[in-house]
């Protein structure tokens, strides 16, 4: 074998194994499907997320990919609720402890209040901005945090729709 094509196979190789490392421990890129988290993110669009080792604690707020029980792939959802919290919405209105939590990125009616539910110590509580087409922890129950994979940082494609995710 000609001796650059040894070089050529040997870059490839690792440029592949580094791909799959990152993938497998640093990062990933997930492709939304739904309307769930309409309007923050939109159907089609790819996001950017970094692993939940690596991003570290989980914050109110934070959207995340999470797998649910029972259930295949994963979905992205906004925490909401962080343990040890009891969480209720009423008049599209989130409470987190009894105080009411502004939420400028929910821009869907709840259409029916939630009643008063406690999140367990090491399990988050998730809903999707467009709560009328998302299913969430209303009807999955609270998250437990070795089901949070990654946190969403950025919308990566289509390149024209590049932004940071808050």
């Amino acid at each position: 074998m000609v001796g650059w094509m040894k070089y050529l196979i040997a870059d490839a190789v690792l440029g592949v194994a580094i791909a799959l490392l990152l993938r497998q421990f640093v990062c990933l890129l997930a492709h939304i499907k739904g309307r769930s988290m309409q309007d923050t993110l939109q159907n089609g669009e790819v996001v950017f997320a970094l692993r939940r080792r690596i991003h570290g604690k989980i914050r109110r707020f934070d959207v995340v990919l999470c797998r649910y029980s029972g259930r295949k792939g994963l979905f992205v959802k906004r925490v909401v609720g962080l343990p040890g919290e009891t969480i209720w919405i009423e008049e599209d209105v989130l409470h987190v402890n009894g105080e009411p939590v502004p939420e400028n990125f929910a821009r869907r009616r709840c259409l029916r209040p939630m009643g008063e539910r406690h999140v367990c110590a090491d399990e988050y509580f998730v809903l999707g901005d467009n709560r009328p087409a998302s299913k969430d922890s209303r009807s999955v129950g609270p998250i437990p945090l070795k089901q949070i994979v990654a946190v969403v940082k950025c919308v990566v494609f289509p390149f024209g729709k590049i932004r940071k995710i808050r």
